[in-house]
């Protein structure tokens, strides 16, 4: 895993559009988890990709382009620790 870049996407949706956007979602082959969650954030996904470059690139032109998202935040890994 130290040769790719892994990325945490923190989703709101608008109301109603959960399956619609698991559905893409699930679509994406990088997207190694996607997990449906309460509170701020109404879905968190896990990227792992080669480079902050295919990051963005799936952020911008798949993620992003996926109707019933609102709103997203990123968060890239710096550093993973094993417990």
């Amino acid at each position: 895993m130290s040769d790719t870049v892994l990325a945490y996407i923190l989703m709101e949706l608008e109301i109603g559009k959960s399956d619609e956007v698991l559905e893409q979602l699930r679509l994406i082959d990088e997207a190694t988890k996607i997990a449906v969650t309460t509170g701020v954030y109404d879905i968190i996904v896990r990227l792992e990709v080669p480079t902050l470059e295919d990051l963005y690139d799936i952020t911008v032109h798949k993620i992003h382009s996926i109707p019933g998202i609102r709103d997203t935040t990123t968060a890239v890994v710096e550093k993973m620790i094993s417990s």
